[in-house]
């Protein structure tokens, strides 16, 4: 029947399968939801710091109060308490939030303003920004750490980097299963490290607890706005990765998420970025360095190497966070298909897509190669996260208004401040973009094109699709005609997208062959805009009379269709008909895109960039989960 590409902790296990507990979902929760915004204290105040290039006790203690409640603020407030309530029956993300909000329009009989969507693509669009930066900087900045052990290692850094890197994307392929395993205990250690070398720091300089008053970034902001305003630049690096909490919620539920980051991960990183800058009011020379400055010296070693381990679990991370999303994309009809291997046999939900880790490779070795350094990629850094989490809040509007059903007041109050907050952390990081922020503006404004061409594009084939001919009176002109086509043994299935319409590579077939087959089958796939379609509507079937049928299946955008198992569920329910696999062939059109002279919809250049993507997209047969050998495929041509 129809398979979930990405697993949900409450859904996916089987009935006679006892799924992990809370305990095991909270431990697997640190070595994955938490890798990015856990690592990011070994650079955030470090930037935070050199961009108000000063480490007098009044800046440092303003700066440390900035980032103690922009975390609050951003990350507790917002996706902890807030975001995460917004859940797609169990699944969460940027892609899953725009379903939402599609849903809760269609609920209405309204269809979504084309901002939202478009807002959703943008944050998809920075999201791959995200996924490239992440890795970069994270390897790199941990690999520095070298450097504090002997300077002799400088030169070896950018290799030693960037041999990691590449590992660890040739490493995807293989799948995350076995490498899971030890996330939890890598990253639960980090912690640890972190909260202890803070508490050492704290102990030594007790008064460095004052920056948790907001005093300090008040008073900083006032006697100097213009530095405060910068240092947001910096600021917004102690946030990266809070959009994972949200992003997650469908591999382990919200309750195992919450309770790892307020039990573990919030005071470990809150007593981390304490330490530090207590560090630096001790030793104004550690300010360069002030995460490794702040680690005692028969400890840094091991520091470095844990560091290393926990960058490397904060990459994959966010690796594997874009091959999901990418697999939501594509179900939402944001992104053509593409090729989707399914890495792990007992937990569903983990997927490799070779052209995205190809495309991240690519890029994130040119990161490193371009900036060589972590300093200096956190001017990219910042912005992508910025415009991420801004486009989050914007679709947060429309949820709690259409989804929710709020009050204007009541939503104005909620969600104006947030976006207060997100639109001056945007701002701050606009001046960076030509030392860096040029990347993900890039990177974002290329995918937006993309995912817009390509949403754009389908959705005009979809309505050219329901303009043709219907099927039932398709069919019965033809099975009524004197001179009608010859009838032939087995099943021929014809996949299509629209509901009630002839498929085009029916009518090919007819017209080219000359034959029907005993038994027709047209299936109908409907992408729902809920993660798992309803069971008891999920799929429905209509007699076409003269042994031809029409099969609707409705499928989640964490769902995929295989052809085989949903024609074998089907025993018993298109009459006496039984599903026999060297019996059946399947009719698939192979699209040939075409520029109509009339047409006004799409401009000429979009349409020459979604024939080129619908070239080059996967073959059908491999989404629907088809055997080369059962498959014909018919050449249609679609004008736009």
């Amino acid at each position: 029947m129809l398979e979930p590409r990405l697993s949900s902790s409450s859904r996916t296990a089987a009935p006679s399968r006892k799924g992990p507990g809370p305990a095991a979902l909270v431990f697997g929760s640190l070595g994955v939801v938490f890798g990015d915004i856990g690592t990011s204290p070994i650079y955030a105040l470090r930037e935070a710091v050199q961009t108000a290039h000063s480490t007098a006790q009044f800046v440092v203690m303003g700066v440390l109060s900035m980032i103690l409640w922009a975390v609050l603020i951003v990350v507790v407030l917002k996706y902890a308490c807030f975001v995460m309530r917004a859940d797609n029956e169990g699944e969460g993300g940027i892609v899953a939030l725009t379903a939402l909000v599609r849903t809760g329009f269609q609920r209405a009989g309204r269809h979504a303003p084309p901002a939202l969507l478009l807002a959703g693509l943008v944050g998809a669009a920075m999201f791959y920004g995200d996924s490239m930066i992440t890795p970069a900087i994270s390897v790199l900045s941990a690999v520095e750490g070298l450097k504090e052990i002997s300077p002799a290692f400088g030169p070896a850094v950018l290799p030693i980097a960037l041999v990691i890197l590449v590992a660890l994307f040739l490493f995807q392929s293989r799948g995350t299963a076995a490498v899971g395993r030890a996330f939890g205990p890598v990253m639960a250690l980090w912690f640890v490290s972190l909260a202890a070398v803070g508490v050492y720091h704290i102990v030594r300089y007790p008064a460095i607890l004052a920056a948790a008053s907001p005093l300090w970034a008040l008073r900083l902001a006032a006697t100097q706005p213009g530095l405060a305003f910068g240092v947001l630049a910096a600021v917004i690096l102690a946030l990266t990765g809070a959009e994972a909490l949200y992003a997650d919620i469908g591999h382990f539920g919200k309750r195992p998420i919450r309770l790892a980051f307020f039990c573990v991960v919030l005071p470990a990183i809150v007593l981390g970025y304490f330490g530090q800058a207590a560090t630096i009011l001790a030793d104004p020379q550690g300010a360069s360095q002030p995460f490794f400055r702040s680690v005692p010296h028969w400890a840094l070693i091991p520091a470095v190497g844990i560091a290393m381990l926990a960058t490397i679990i904060a990459s994959q991370a966010v690796i594997s966070g874009a091959f999901s999303m990418t697999s939501q994309a594509i179900e939402l009809g944001f992104l053509p298909r593409m090729r989707t291997i399914e890495t792990s046999r007992e937990r569903r939900g983990q997927v490799y897509v070779p052209a995205v880790n190809a495309g991240l490779l690519v890029a994130v070795v040119f990161l490193v190669l371009f900036f060589r350094s972590s300093e200096k990629l956190t001017s990219a850094y910042g912005l992508a996260v910025g415009l991420t989490m801004l486009t989050t809040s914007l679709q947060m509007l429309a949820v709690c208004r259409h989804v929710w059903g709020w009050s204007r007041l009541a939503t104005a109050l909620a969600c104006v401040p947030l976006l207060a907050v997100d639109g001056m952390l945007l701002a701050a990081n606009v001046p960076k973009i030509p030392t860096g922020g040029w990347f993900p503006v890039s990177v974002g404004a290329l995918l937006f094109v993309t995912m817009s061409t390509w949403h754009r594009g389908r959705q005009l084939e979809a309505r050219h699709a329901r303009g043709g001919l219907p099927v039932d009176a398709f069919l019965r002109d033809l099975c009524g005609a004197a001179d009608g086509p010859a009838r032939v043994p087995g099943t021929a299935v014809y996949p299509g997208n629209a509901p009630g319409m002839t498929p085009a590579a029916l009518k090919s077939n007819v017209r080219h062959n000359h034959v029907l087959h005993d038994t027709v089958i047209v299936f109908a796939n409907v992408s729902e805009s809920a993660p798992q379609a309803n069971e008891k509507t999920r799929i429905e079937t209509r007699d076409l009379g003269g042994g031809c049928w029409e099969v609707i299946a409705h499928h989640g955008f964490v769902e995929r269709p295989n052809l085989p198992n949903l024609l074998e569920s089907l025993q018993g329910r298109l009459g006496p008909w039984r599903f026999e696999p060297k019996l059946t062939t399947f009719y698939l059109p192979r699209d040939e895109v075409l520029r109509s002279p009339a047409a006004h919809d799409v401009s000429a250049w979009r349409a020459r960039l979604f024939a080129f993507m619908s070239f080059h997209s996967a073959s059908s047969a491999e989404y629907y989960g088809l055997q080369p050998e059962h498959v014909v495929e018919l050449g249609v041509q679609v004008a736009l």
